[in-house]
């Protein structure tokens, strides 16, 4: 007898053997899930229906069918209306999957209809059946759609209840014993943000736009600590960063953006000790969406955003979406643009009920000031530009590719791969202050960086999910691969320094400087390649969370001199664990205590009278106590904790040769954090945090016991958002917003300083049907203060004001 395979069984088994070859390190585990799943599910009197131990507390109904969905193991789909204020008496035991959701319809009238893996709920009088979607909470969004929460798709206003980035598995938020931000679509559209560092600007332990304006990178800091750098991620995996090559993420692709605070290693290998920050890509759902914007502000800007998809198919088998966006604009550097081009199409395709694949690309072009630092004098920061417009531009392109495969073997094992390529083409020519010639002039340079980017990102996971007693196990081992090549070179010209540009400093000339012949200073062609090996095992019993991790990672760098043809290798491997316990109680307090490590090659060898040796990773270690807060009776979550996190293996000036650094530097950073975050049914919404930070050089040749550069100890904020329900002014939003910013030090000496600043915001919007008009003021006061990091100044970011149209059908 001869078995014909239809067209779409072919493609199934074609990628689920790709899976299984590329990932072949997690082949061994795949044979043991028939004896796991045989251990973790018995039947139940004979009816072959599992039993389960469920423990959901007493709630609103949504959030009792999200508990029920991830415990469960089903997919769960209602209506948003059907469910609205409704409550649910919950459920605690063993029992199988039918008789809990039983019990959490207890007096609501619904009743549950399940196909396959998938509950229909409804009543008794209209059940209505949508399309299959993962539950992590049933959540409307923005204009009277229902679609349910997942660790990564949208989120119903502010307030998000699942995610990934913590633990790399689907965990509600309260369950994860580390500090997590969320910060949703809605959000980063009330706020008007335009950047990845503006989105952050309200979140608790994030240090936003710390060096003042310079729309180059999107630069924050994480506790003290540089992130921008290391700590650019993207669904899950890291960019690749040259000196000055960076991939730019736009925050109209953005489902949500994640901030992941503390040491990070174990999941995601070598990063700096403050932590990660994670975009979260647009892709496609079962849910259509078609949105044009148009978007007009001060500097000339004018922007146009479409964000496009849904269903391809009768079936649901094959989705779509291509995100856009086209910007030409001005910069409050005189003479300078902020331009982009941006697009991003992704297509999902369910290849049977167990199997997803989701191939995503981007492409991006830039163009930027380069040099967006001014010349500053004993009297302070002045308005004479170091850059000019006749030889200032930071022009780049940048593209990616990839795909995330998912296949549930059955309802214990899910395997997945994440795979991404990238490159970025990076040309940035400048000019600087190389000299003062007098009183009132000052002597320019010019220089060039040209740079060529690229990055592969390859990550194999196995999950198991599994009860043994009363324990419940979500156990996951991963084995992943980043590789790093970037191609820099660095180019001077005027003979360096000896024929300087003159620029008066009472009378400054611009766009008239004559650019000689630029000579390569420098050329180097570096390799960076990392495997990482992890497993994270993470335990409930009754109330108790339990989350144990480590991870080995082996990596090897080479740096090519390519004017000398010198290379100098490096193979530096390290161990990186994390531990951690959390406690549920009822009423939705979760008080915890985590410890977690990091580590961070680093690049460079001691001096030759100290043999020359390859500089050892810095290393990382925080302890964490912390407390997070969901309330039952309304939509909100807030967390608290405070923190002791240790950098060691920092490099410090090598005091018998000045030209070289030693291993012997220590910082610490210790604080406090709390962050509310809230959506009433009422129409209002909040977040509000406030962060204390105390960094210190613990050990240094040349900076004992100095704070580092640009971390203030004090740092809030307050967003508040009101949409009028009903009446007359139904659908009117007001919103408006204060951060504050204490002084931080501006050099590492800490003799000067960068002064406090407060601003505020506001934001206007009205729908009108499937129009919303919107208007957002930034810094409506227009203040602006002096911003220096050891030497480079420019001046803090001034009033924004955007006034945009958006069409949603």
């Amino acid at each position: 007898m001869v078995v014909r395979l239809n067209r779409h069984d072919e493609i199934q088994r074609t990628l689920l053997a790709a899976l299984l070859l590329a990932g072949s390190a997690l082949a061994p585990v795949v044979g043991l899930s028939p004896a796991l799943a045989q251990a973790a599910l018995p039947a139940q009197g004979g009816t072959g229906e599992p039993v389960r131990r469920f423990s959901i507390p007493a709630g609103p109904l949504d959030r009792a069918l999200t508990a029920f969905g991830a415990q469960a193991g089903r997919q769960v789909s209602v209506e948003t209306s059907v469910v609205r204020g409704l409550s649910s008496p919950g459920v605690t035991g063993q029992m199988t999957a039918a008789q809990a959701l039983s019990r959490l319809l207890g007096g609501t009238g619904l009743t549950a209809r399940q196909t396959g893996n998938v509950v229909t709920l409804g009543r008794d009088s209209a059940t209505i059946t949508l399309a299959p979607v993962r539950v992590g909470g049933t959540a409307p969004l923005r204009g009277g759609r229902g679609l349910a929460e997942t660790a990564t798709g949208p989120v119903r206003g502010y307030v998000a209840h699942v995610s990934n980035t913590g633990t790399k598995t689907d965990t509600p938020l309260i369950e994860t014993a580390q500090s997590v931000s969320v910060l949703s679509r809605d959000f980063i559209v009330d706020t008007g943000a335009q950047s990845v560092s503006q989105v952050l600007a309200y979140t608790s332990g994030v240090q936003s736009q710390p060096y003042g304006f310079d729309s180059r990178y999107d630069q924050f800091m994480l506790r003290g600590f540089g992130a921008s750098t290391y700590g650019n991620y993207r669904d899950g995996m890291r960019f690749a960063n040259g000196s000055f090559a960076q991939f730019r993420s736009e925050p109209y692709e953005a489902e949500r953006i994640e901030v992941f605070r503390g040491p990070t290693s174990v999941l995601y290998g070598s990063n700096n000790p403050g932590g990660l920050v994670n975009f979260v890509s647009k892709l496609p759902t079962a849910t259509p969406t078609r949105e044009v914007t148009m978007v007009l502000g001060n500097w000339n800007r004018f922007q146009g955003e479409f964000d496009l998809g849904g269903a391809l198919d009768a079936q649901g088998l094959y989705r779509g979406r291509i995100t856009g966006l086209v910007r030409d604009s001005d910069t409050q550097v005189p003479q300078t643009k902020d331009n982009r081009i941006a697009i991003a199409p992704s297509l999902t395709i369910r290849l049977g009920a167990r199997t997803s694949l989701t191939l995503f690309g981007e492409y991006q072009k830039n163009l930027y000031p380069m040099w967006p630092y001014y010349y500053r004098s004993v009297q302070g920061l002045t308005h004479v530009r170091l850059g000019d417009p006749a030889f200032d531009a930071l022009r780049q392109q940048q593209y990616y590719f990839g795909y995330k495969l998912e296949h549930r073997v059955n309802d214990v094992v899910t395997l997945r791969q994440n795979l991404r390529y990238g490159r970025v083409f990076f040309d940035g020519e400048f000019t600087d202050a190389g000299a003062v010639l007098g009183p009132t002039e000052i002597g320019l340079y010019s220089g060039r960086w040209r740079e060529r980017l690229e990055g592969t990102n390859i990550d194999n996971q196995a999950q198991f999910r599994f009860y043994t007693g009363p324990v419940k196990h979500t156990f996951l081992f991963g084995v992943d691969y980043f590789r790093q090549r970037l191609d820099s070179a660095y180019s001077e010209g005027n003979d360096t320094f000896a024929t300087l540009m003159p620029r008066s400093l009472t009378h400054p000339v611009y766009g008239q400087v004559a650019i000689g012949n630029l000579t390569t200073q420098s050329h180097t062609y570096q390799t960076i390649d990392q495997v990482g090996l992890y497993g994270q095992e993470q335990l409930v019993w009754n109330r108790w969370h339990v989350l144990l991790g480590g991870r080995e990672d082996i990596v090897a760098t080479s740096s090519r001199n390519q004017l000398t043809g010198v290379t100098t290798t490096n193979n530096p491997r390290a161990f990186t664990g994390r531990a951690s316990l959390l406690y549920l109680f009822d009423s939705g307090v979760a008080p915890y205590f985590s410890y977690s490590t990091s580590f961070l090659p680093t690049s460079g060898t001691t001096s030759p009278a100290r043999g020359t040796r390859a500089f050892a990773p810095t290393r990382g270690d925080q302890y964490e106590l912390g407390v997070k807060y969901q309330p039952h009776d309304f939509n909100g979550s807030i967390t608290a904790d405070v923190y002791d996190l240790h950098e060691k293996n920092v490099l410090t000036t090598d005091l018998d040769n000045v030209r070289y650094s030693i291993q012997t530097g220590e910082v610490r950073s210790r604080g406090a954090e709390i962050e509310g975050v809230m959506s009433l049914g009422n129409g209002l919404s909040a977040m509000a945090q406030y962060t204390y930070t105390e960094a210190k050089n613990m050990r240094s040749n040349t900076a004992q016991g100095k704070v580092p550069v640009a971390v203030p100890k004090n740092a809030a904020s307050l967003f508040l958002m009101y949409t009028v329900p009903g009446g007359m002014f139904r659908d009117l939003g007001i919103g408006g917003g204060v951060r504050f910013t204490d002084k931080n030090w501006a050099d590492v000496a800490n003799t000067q300083h960068n002064d406090a600043l407060t601003l505020f915001d506001i934001n206007l919007r009205k729908t009108f049907g499937p129009v919303t008009a919107q208007l957002n003021v930034n810094n409506i006061a227009n203040r602006r203060v002096a911003i220096c990091n050891t030497g480079n100044c420019t001046w803090s970011m001034g009033r924004m004001a955007l006034g945009s149209i958006r069409v949603r059908w």
